[in-house]
């Protein structure tokens, strides 16, 4: 189809946009990755503006996953917290989904608006703290997980898919014998694979990317996750005593260690997000429209 020239402009300018937006994006992690695989005396010499490194060293690297770092453990936790509290977020979420999908069931309104009040009006951080504190969980390695795994924003999006879904196939199945579960199982998350992989794909950074609460409920740093190391290596311009002492050793120029830390904790989302990439587009839209 031949295009108008108003219409080539347009691309023309579409294409300009997204070029120059990719560039803004690409370049500030493409020169932490040159940074941190840089000597030293050859950053100190250019006073730092590298974007196509000379030559490489991964001093920064052996120094960050030296055997006994604190960068183990610190994405142990990680790991840990995430993929416990995706698995937790996500069942507490498509069970609340599933059941105020069901338009007989009684009280579904009131139940609605409990969760939804939720997302306007929350009891504040001292007031949680408090909570947390009274039940036992600071300085616990669960607390990160039990902190986070609910979201009514999302449960309102997989609640909208929910509806979507045909009820007949739900009522035939009953009509057979089938219980809640195993409408739930067998029937409903088999179609409803988009939008779960779209909830977890939002969990699973949400998960990933938490330091905040860290810092709030976390004091021993052998129960910290790693994006709590990385915010303090970077705020304070200074490495934590006990990845030192994990260390062993006289530690690299800081500016190195902090970028090689940021490569090593983006990674994991940056090898995981294109094979996912597909669901996560698909269950947004989905979710958009029928909510």
């Amino acid at each position: 189809m031949k295009l108008t020239a108003g219409e080539k402009t347009f691309v023309t300018t579409n294409y300009f946009v997204l070029t120059l937006l990719t560039i803004i994006i690409v370049i500030p992690f493409w020169y932490v990755i040159s940074v941190s695989v840089t000597p030293y005396h050859i950053f100190s010499e250019k006073n730092g503006l590298i974007l196509f490194p000379t030559s490489f060293s991964f001093e920064y690297y052996a120094y960050l996953l030296k055997e006994g770092s604190l960068i183990y453990s610190a994405y142990a936790n990680t790991l840990r917290n995430t993929a416990g509290g995706v698995v937790l977020a996500l069942f507490l979420t498509v069970t609340a989904a599933y059941a105020l999908a069901e338009k007989k069931l009684p009280g579904r309104r009131v139940l609605m608006l409990y969760f939804v009040f939720t997302m306007l009006f929350k009891g504040g951080m001292i007031p949680t703290y408090i909570t947390i504190k009274q039940l036992g969980l600071l300085n616990t390695s669960y607390v990160l997980i039990l902190v986070m795994a609910y979201s009514a924003f999302n449960m309102i999006i997989m609640k909208s898919f929910f509806e979507g879904i045909p009820e007949s196939l739900r009522e035939s199945a009953a009509i057979d014998g089938a219980s809640e579960f195993r409408i739930l199982w067998q029937i409903v998350l088999p179609l409803s694979r988009p939008v779960i992989a779209t909830i977890g794909l939002l969990y699973l950074v949400v998960y990933w990317n938490d330091f905040f609460n860290a810092m709030i409920y976390v004091t021993d740093w052998h129960k910290a996750p790693v994006q709590l190391v990385l915010r303090t290596m970077i705020a304070s311009s200074s490495l934590p005593p006990e990845l030192l002492e994990a260390a062993g050793s006289t530690p690299p120029p800081t500016v190195g260690i902090q970028m090689a830390a940021i490569v090593i904790v983006a990674l994991p989302m940056l090898l995981i997000y294109p094979f996912v990439q597909k669901y996560f587009q698909q269950g947004m839209l989905i979710g958009s429209v029928k909510g």
